[in-house]
């Protein structure tokens, strides 16, 4: 089915303008979904955010996906974002990707960093989103940004830390992810594994078996909390963005057959009656 991409800018809540890609099928649809990429990234995914839009307007669904604010083109100090603004965002497209398009039925999408944050939307917003899909979702920001590292003490940061948080103001999670002191503090508080049994939505959990980002016991270990509708799909062999390892452009044949399939997998939840 023939498509059509737009560039649009979304205006947040306090005044930022986030760079956003709206594709829409040329035929007549009803169906349209917001997408959430990961941390660090933009809102082409390394290029599979692009191939997932191709395919859900192939499959009838026009979609809205944007750059994270401080992140791609979009406004904003990354090491000022919190999941709070996030959250925010979220709101406004799920707004505009509704008002752009006429849709009756809006679902949400979310990859890795932005897994976590959909998951807590719909479990706090049920009324606004039809169906959900998690691919190799960040479910608990605190086990991965202050469990997991080696610079916090139970709950505290060590002094090293401290001190370069409070001079830089950021810690640097990677090469590509800073986090301001907000956004350390909110980690605590918002926890999406926590509150995935409120979420309503028939939720598709897509993750591959060797991601050595996000581990696929944390989804084996979350599906079972869900109370609504919910299907985890397991991507055997495959690495984070469903790809295999080191490879960052997903150029090698088996990745982009993984993601293929994936693409497919989520156009038949998100279409399914």
């Amino acid at each position: 089915m023939p498509s059509r991409d737009t560039a649009v800018s979304l205006r947040t809540f306090d005044g930022l303008h986030l760079a956003g890609t709206l594709v829409a099928p040329e035929a007549t649809y009803e169906r349209a979904a917001v997408m959430v990429h990961g941390g660090g990234v933009t809102q082409e995914e390394g290029g599979f955010f692009t191939r997932l839009a191709a395919g859900l307007a192939e499959a009838g669904v026009a979609s809205l996906r944007f750059d994270l604010r401080g992140h791609g083109e979009s406004e904003g100090q990354q090491e000022e974002t919190t999941l709070t603004a996030h959250l925010n965002d979220i709101a406004v497209a799920l707004a505009r990707v509704r008002e752009d398009t006429g849709a009756q039925i809006i679902h949400l999408l979310g990859t890795s960093f932005g897994g976590g944050l959909t998951a807590y939307y719909a479990a706090k917003r049920p009324a606004e989103l039809t169906r959900l899909v998690l691919l190799n979702p960040q479910l608990d920001y605190k086990n991965r940004y202050v469990d997991q590292k080696p610079y916090w003490h139970g709950d505290a940061l060590d002094d090293e830390a401290a001190a370069r948080l409070t001079n830089d103001g950021f810690i640097r999670h990677s090469p590509t992810v800073r986090h301001g002191r907000a956004m350390l503090a909110e980690v605590f508080w918002i926890r999406p594994i926590e509150v995935v049994g409120e979420i309503v939505a028939p939720t598709l959990i897509v993750h591959g078996t060797k991601d050595t980002f996000i581990s696929v016991d944390a989804s084996r270990a979350a599906a079972p909390r869900f109370q609504a509708e919910h299907k985890l799909v397991e991507i055997e062999g495959a690495q984070h963005g469903f790809a295999v390892h080191e490879d960052p452009t997903y150029a090698d044949p088996q990745s982009q057959t993984w993601q293929a399939f994936v693409i497919q997998t989520v156009a038949d939840w998100l279409t399914a009656d």
